[in-house]
Formats: C-alpha cells, structure tokens, sequence
C-alpha cells in the first residue's frame, strides 16, 4: 500500500448509461492510492457551495468527459455542461487536473490546451488499459513530488541567478559553465545539490565528467564552501556544494563551475534516427536537448545559453516547460516565455547560438530546449 492515500473530486456523467464507465474508473483510480470523491448535484449552469468545498479540499480533479449530446452540424458530442464548470473551478484553485475523454467527445477552449488529457473508447476500455493505467501512474507521481515539495519545502535558499553557457566543441566534447549567486533562507544550511543524469541506454554513453573546476567567487569570511561529489558514474553525477560551518540566515555565497563531459547527444539526423530506430533513445520523435534544467530552490532569474560548432546547421528549435516528476505539461509557463520573447535562435554567419532567459522562474519545473541535428546528406 502506498504511503500517501490522495482525494480527487471526480467529475463526470451521472446518467444511467455512463455508470459503468464511471465505475470502472472508480475502481482504477483507487488502485493507485487515490480515493474518488464525487458529489451529485446534478444542477447545470452553476456551482454550489458544496462543489467549491469538495474542490478545494481535494488534492486534484479527475474528469470523465463522456458522450451527452451530439454537436449540432458535426460528427462530436458535447460532454456534460457541470464538468467544463469543475474543471474551470479546480484550475482556478490551481488543482492539478487529470482528463479522461471518451472517442467523439470535443472539448474546447481553456482545457483543450491547458490540462492533459487520455482517450478512451467506450466499448473497448479494457483495451484502453495499458494507457489508462500509465496515465494514472504519472498523476501519482505528480501528486507525490508536489506533497514531497509541500512537506519538506521550507525554503533553504534564494537563487539571485542562475546563468549558464555551453558550447558543443564536437561530435565528442561538450563544456558546460554555470555561475550561481544565492542566500541562505534558512536558520542554518549545510549544502545545495547538483544533479546530471542520463535517461537514454544508448551503449557507449556517459555523464562522467572528463574535468570539473570549482571556484567560490563570494562568502562569508569564516566559511569554507567546497563540492564534495556524491555519485560518479555513467548514468548520473550528483554532487554539493557544502558550507562549514553551515551558512547562517541572510549569508550569500557566489560560486562557478566549469564541466568537461562527453557528448551524450546525438550529432547527426541519421545518428538520432538510429537511436530512436534500436529503442534506446529518450524521446519516440527526432529532437535532441539542448537544455534540461529543473528549478529546485526559488531562483529570480534563470539564464541558459549554448553555441554549436561551427557550419552545425540546427533546424526546428524549440522551448518546453514541464511539472514535477510527472512531466505534466506547463502550458501557461511556456506561453510566458513565447509571449514575452525569452527565448531566441539566431546565426551569425556559419555559428547557431540559442538561449533562454527567465525572469522568476517557477519552481518545480523544468525548462528544456529542443532542435533538430543536421542530415550528412
């Protein structure tokens, strides 16, 4: 049994013929610790009190979005008028929300972009299993990294900025630099963590440094700041930065590094190809990362820029924002950057250069860039 037993409100259809399907999903989201809550009011247009007060002392709303009525000159169907209302509420409440649509079903306007959503077919939902089941477990993961964030989440330290340059020298070298200006929040704080890890299984592939470099440019006087490492391998390098004696509330300290590691992304179209050909590649579609970088600590301001070798022609860039360890999309979040241009691509003469800087970077997401490696033919 799992540690945590989490509430969702549920919203769905309380017709006769939808019990079943709402019964099989009842069944199914409480398989994952997760216990529906549905209250039948069945009064269309507007909310009660009641409805607010199950939204809000849920930890998330689940939507079954089944067929009510058939669009007027269209092949769709209109799902019950109460769950665009919930949907509406818990977002407003910032709810996290999980979507399950039947096949016909339209949804249009804030949760058509916003909220993620799982189809589903009505007469064949044990076929539907597999991705109903993966859709659920990601929900839960979601739900326990934000009650992690909230339970353990006393802030320990301010990021004033977090600025990072890096250069892909080759096919073989990448070279990352990162300079970090923060301020201890915390009654005492012993040390700030740094993470790299590899998600692909492509054989050959590693995130062992080749060289790292520590500097701390800015601390107080008695304290000595030092990285200590705390795992070193092909798949991951986790180490801190460690304070002694531990930094008191309103210290600042100012530190850079400089890291020399393999390549780990694909340099060419073909090689991508290859990659997601054999099954060992991350994503299923032809992009490589540029950025992957989580936000751990409240940071006022985040900076990411990389060079690619010269005549390297990218193509197809483009910036992502994802929550938590469920990669829930962050669609507000990545309109921000769009909206007020904080991402740009440019190429001066025969070298691409790409960068991304957010002001108030939201914590607990993690902002990626995308593109495109060049064919050799």
């Amino acid at each position: 049994m799992a540690e945590i037993l989490f509430k969702a409100f549920l919203s769905c259809s309380f017709a006769p013929e939808d019990r079943d399907i709402v019964e099989f999903f009842k069944r199914l989201i409480r398989s994952f610790e997760i216990e529906p809550e549905v209250y039948d009011y069945q009064e269309i247009g507007r909310l009660p009190d009641k409805v607010k007060e199950y939204i809000i002392r849920s930890d998330c709303l689940i939507a079954i979005a089944t067929r009510r009525k058939k669009i007027e000159g269209s092949d769709f169907w209109a799902c019950p008028d109460w769950i665009h209302h919930e949907i509406a509420l818990a977002n407003a409440y910032k709810k996290p929300i999980a979507i399950f649509v039947e096949e016909g079903v339209k949804i249009e306007g804030l949760i058509s972009t916003e909220e993620r959503r799982e189809k589903f077919f009505r007469d064949s939902l044990l076929q539907n299993i597999e991705k109903i089941t993966r859709f659920l477990f990601n929900l839960r993961n979601h739900l326990e990294s934000m009650y992690r964030f909230e339970k353990l989440h006393i802030p320990v330290l301010l990021r004033h900025y977090l600025r990072i340059k890096e250069e892909i020298r080759s096919k073989e070298v990448t070279i990352q630099r990162c300079e970090v200006l923060m301020e201890c929040l915390a009654e005492e704080l012993e040390a700030s963590h740094h993470s790299m890890e590899l998600k692909e299984t492509t054989p050959g592939l590693s995130v062992r440094p080749k060289q790292f470099d520590f500097i701390c440019k800015e601390k107080p006087t008695d304290v000595k700041v030092e990285p200590v490492v705390i795992q070193d391998s092909d798949s991951k390098h986790l180490w801190k930065v460690t304070f002694s004696p531990p930094l008191k509330k309103g210290d600042k300290v100012k530190y850079a590094f400089k890291v020399i590691r393999p390549n780990i992304r694909p340099f060419t179209y073909e090689e991508l190809m290859e990659r997601i050909s054999h099954g060992t590649y991350e994503y299923k579609e032809p992009i490589c990362e540029a950025c992957e970088w989580r936000i751990a600590y409240p940071t006022a301001e985040f900076l990411f820029e990389i060079e690619f070798p010269e005549n390297y022609e990218i193509s197809n860039y483009f910036v992502d924002v994802k929550i938590g360890e469920a990669g829930l999309k962050a669609e507000n979040e990545a309109r921000r950057i769009k909206e007020g241009n904080m991402f740009s691509a440019e190429k001066i003469i025969d070298k691409w250069s790409m960068s991304l800087k957010v002001p108030k970077p939201l914590q607990d997401h993690t902002y990626y860039i995308y593109y495109v490696p060049p064919k050799t033919t």
